[in-house]
């Protein structure tokens, strides 16, 4: 039996030897049909006759077709791929539940294309003398890569892995640019993609065709929305271009009907000993963090364009002595959050945030606490009672204390502090109501007057005995 069977194995290599020694017409492949790769149509195939499965397409390039986890390593062998000779392999319609990628057969490719099969994962990992330097693995439905699969591929410049079921970038070592296709992957995840952006240069092929998903990269993001991957390099080149010493990293997806996904920026220049704002900030820029700094002065949010799609700052720690060049801001009228903890604030105009307030549509929070205000009357009548209101929107209004007296701002009695000299705005509605109630009897005594004149004849007095004046001719 043992002899029989060797008897059979060397009549099948015999045959398939023959048939690859047989002058085949192979057509022309177009470059466009390469996909970069070394690239075989179905008509390179070999014929359903031919057991081998695999064909020689020239002295170092290979073809096969239609095989599955016995009859590649079969193929492999029956085509001589391990010969040193053939650098150039594609393999079609291959159907493997895992593709072990640790095979010596490999090592000397420097092209290895293994196409529209199925294929589930890749395990394994390339060996570390392996060459090949271009890699497709388009449309074979793969789930998954183990992580070491391709960290070898140390001359790796092309990976084509289109058309798949991958929800991340697998791991390569590479030095240099690589050219990758992603295209066509429903589940690939943006957070996994701008991983894979940090770790290599990337260029893309099919860009317009690549698409990632958003709500695994934002939790806060309830449904799924696909994100082009144009805005996902745009974001990676702002992360890289950032403000001198600052970070930038996407805050959240805008999504506008009839307009393309965008991200929004946060930027994080905290702890950074700036005297002032950052000049300008990148475009779509909504959360910027200033705290620990030496800054003094919010001007530039009114006054810098750049400034205009903020909706969040957090300037903690710094030297800021006002909020009045936040009145009549763009930012003023859309913030969500504002946070001027531990500043030099010596005033607190409440009527610059009051309309915010009262916009009841949004909820804003504004924290202020640890900052030292200069205490008088009106603090302790005005802006004591508007604090009390404004607990909600100012969380940390309990924080907030006198500089020129111990104390805090909402524990200030206004007794004790409006002892002074009367303040005669006091008085003034009291003054109003009495010229108003003067102006009421006036009219009221003048059409009296008229009345008794119109009926009786003569004017009662005092009107008979006031005095005859030269305008007196324009009532008669």
């Amino acid at each position: 039996m043992i002899i029989l069977s060797i008897l059979l194995n060397v009549a099948l290599i015999s045959i398939c030897w023959g048939r690859l020694n047989e002058e085949v017409t192979i057509p022309a492949i177009s470059e466009t049909n390469r996909s970069q790769c070394f690239y075989q149509p179905p008509s390179a195939c070999p014929p359903p006759s031919n057991p081998c499965h695999c064909r020689r397409v020239s002295n170092t390039a290979a073809v096969c077709c239609n095989v599955d986890k016995s009859l590649i390593t079969k193929g492999l062998a029956c085509a001589d791929i391990k010969n040193g000779k053939v650098i150039e392999l594609h393999i079609r319609n291959a159907t493997l539940d895992v593709l072990n990628v640790t095979h010596s057969a490999w090592r000397q490719l420097l092209s290895l294309a293994i196409t529209d099969g199925s294929i589930n994962r890749i395990v394994g990992e390339f060996g570390k003398h392996t060459t090949i330097s271009c890699l497709n693995f388009s449309s074979n439905s793969i789930n998954k890569f183990e992580d070491r699969s391709l960290v070898n591929l140390y001359n790796l410049s092309v990976l084509d892995l289109s058309h798949n079921n991958l929800m991340d970038v697998p791991r390569f070592k590479k030095e240099g640019i690589v050219t990758l296709d992603m295209s066509a992957n429903k589940q690939l995840l943006c957070s996994h993609l701008v991983d894979a952006l940090k770790r290599t240069e990337l260029h893309f092929n099919s860009e317009n065709e690549t698409f990632c998903l958003s709500s695994n990269t934002f939790h806060w993001f309830n449904s799924t929305e696909l994100v082009p991957l144009k805005q996902v390099v745009s974001v990676h080149e702002l992360r890289k271009d950032c403000i001198i010493n600052c970070t930038c990293e996407p805050s959240r997806l805008d999504i506008v009907p009839g307009k393309p996904p965008t991200f929004a920026l946060f930027v994080n220049c905290s702890g950074l000993q700036l005297t002032s704002l950052p000049p300008v900030l990148p475009p779509n820029t909504i959360a910027l963090n200033i705290s620990n700094n030496n800054i003094s002065s919010l001007e530039l949010i009114y006054n810098e364009a750049s400034y205009q799609n903020l909706r969040e700052l957090d300037a903690d720690n710094n030297e800021i002595t006002s909020i009045l060049p936040l009145e009549g801001s763009r930012f003023i009228s859309n913030f969500n959050a504002l946070s001027l903890r531990n500043n030099r604030l010596k005033t607190l105009p409440p009527y610059i945030l009051s309309n915010i307030f009262d916009r009841n549509y949004k909820v804003r929070y504004v924290h202020l606490g640890l900052n030292r205000l200069q205490c008088d009357c009106t603090t302790a009548r005005v802006l004591k009672e508007w604090l009390a209101l404004r607990q909600k929107d100012i969380p940390d209004s309990d924080e907030i204390y006198c500089d020129n007296m111990e104390g805090r701002v909402i524990d200030l009695d206004p007794t004790k502090l409006c002892k002074g000299p009367h303040d005669w705005t006091d008085y003034i509605y009291f003054i109003i109501t009495a010229e108003v109630l003067l102006l009421v009897f006036l009219i009221a005594k003048v059409s009296y007057d008229y009345w008794v004149f119109k009926t009786a004849g003569y004017l009662p007095w005092p009107a008979s005995r006031m005095p005859k004046l030269p305008c007196d001719w324009l009532c008669e």
